[in-house]
């Protein structure tokens, strides 16, 4: 049988899915959420054997390890958990836990900084904060479908940018959309009839296919043209708005180029929750999420404690927790 030495990580586990079933918190999101080591520090004599004495170290995240409360306490309780689970390596004993913050990665390549001489936009007005930000390329003829798509995606954190809706009757038109095009998120195009005749629409799909930027065509009765055609395309024909929103939210959540701002909105979403119903529900939609980042982990963790509507709201925290520690357990993070 191997040694305890090289069974930390296993040890590790077992009190983690222990403690989830016995709905100890936070300790199975630590011990879920940590990189574990045993080291032998002593030994202990008595007239019958002796038993190795070791210390078991986690580390976890930074952020995790920034909004852990009562840390020796919490270092306590774990090490008796471990402890119990250890009792099949008798002659051994973990007398100690130490949870530490994992070490940033020196080599990691550091985000340029922005030279002064870079045309730096600010958020225009139309763009409500936090949310997703959509641009929906359209043509005249379906101005209505679009507007009525807008109005459905606001339950999902995504601002829609629809021209005839967004821009200020004062404005020129043609800086709007433009400051639109160079602030988006993604863009969907709603391809009817005239889409592909229409210049305007190209020079939109254009503009955004240019910055790197996610396209979803979605189509009622054309196909897409051009570049677009390499996007995988929604079918949206005979689908009310409501049910478009949908299929387009689960395509930002989904694919690796709007993912994490879809992500980031969803969290700003539920930091600021105004009820407990508004909790409820963002969790469901975070639900869909694969991957959280350092950033969104740290907001998603201290909304428990700095919303009263997210640590109140029945089950929420824990199901916060759980996600975390799921996307972390998958290699996400």
């Amino acid at each position: 049988m191997p040694g305890i030495e090289d069974q930390a990580q296993n040890l590790v586990a077992t009190a983690a899915e222990v403690a989830r079933l016995q709905k100890t918190e936070p300790e199975a999101t630590i011990l879920g959420l940590s990189s574990a080591n045993l080291l032998m520090t002593g030994s202990s004599d008595n007239w019958n054997d002796s038993i190795d004495l070791f210390t078991l170290t986690l580390e976890v995240a930074v952020p995790i390890y920034a909004v852990i409360n009562d840390l020796e306490n919490i270092e306590q309780r774990i090490c008796d958990l471990v402890g119990q689970v250890a009792r099949k390596y008798p002659g051994n004993r973990i007398t100690q836990v130490v949870i530490a913050p994992r070490l940033a990665d020196h080599s990691r390549a550091t985000v340029p900084t922005s030279s002064p001489d870079d045309p730096i936009d600010e958020a225009p007005s139309f763009w409500a904060p936090g949310y997703f930000r959509l641009f929906i390329s359209h043509t005249a003829s379906m101005k209505v479908n679009a507007h009525q798509l807008k109005t459905s995606l606001a339950k999902y954190h995504i601002a829609a940018f629809v021209a005839h809706d967004d821009i200020e009757p004062a404005k020129q038109w043609e800086a709007e959309i433009e400051r639109a095009l160079r602030t988006m998120d993604a863009l969907a195009a709603i391809i009817g009839p005239g889409f592909i005749e229409s210049l305007w629409c190209d020079q939109e799909v254009g503009f955004a296919i240019g910055r790197g930027k996610l396209i979803v065509p979605l189509c009622t009765a054309a196909t897409p043209h051009g570049f677009m055609a390499k996007y995988q395309a929604a079918i949206i024909k005979g689908l009310v708005a409501s049910q478009v929103a949908e299929a387009l939210f689960n395509i930002l959540v989904a694919h690796p180029q709007s993912l994490e701002r879809m992500t980031d909105a969803l969290v700003d979403r539920m930091v600021t929750s105004p009820s407990f119903d508004g909790s409820r529900e963002t969790m469901t939609l975070l639900q869909k999420v694969h991957r959280l980042n350092n950033s969104q982990v740290t907001k998603l963790v201290q909304s428990i404690e700095s919303n009263s509507q997210v640590g109140n709201a029945l089950y929420i925290p824990d199901r916060i927790r759980s996600l975390v520690s799921k996307v972390a357990r998958s290699g996400a993070t």
